[in-house]
């Protein structure tokens, strides 16, 4: 019986962990949004740079004269 209810009262509270969770998530959702927006772009500005920046030797290159 002792097993039982330990086993009861552990699903009860992963359940209520899990709903606690879903709940922050809801709650704070803007929030979430608006860090990935921010992450996501300054992925994408740093991937911007590397693709624009001169090569090194650019300035040697006897091919366009």
């Amino acid at each position: 019986m002792k097993k039982t209810v330990g086993f009861i009262l552990k699903i009860v509270a992963a359940a209520m962990a899990v709903a606690a969770l879903v709940c922050a998530v809801a709650a704070f959702w803007d929030q979430i949004m608006d860090l990935i927006d921010t992450v996501a772009d300054k992925v994408e500005e740093r991937r911007a740079n590397k693709c624009f920046q001169p090569a090194e030797y650019d300035d040697y290159d006897d091919s366009i004269m």
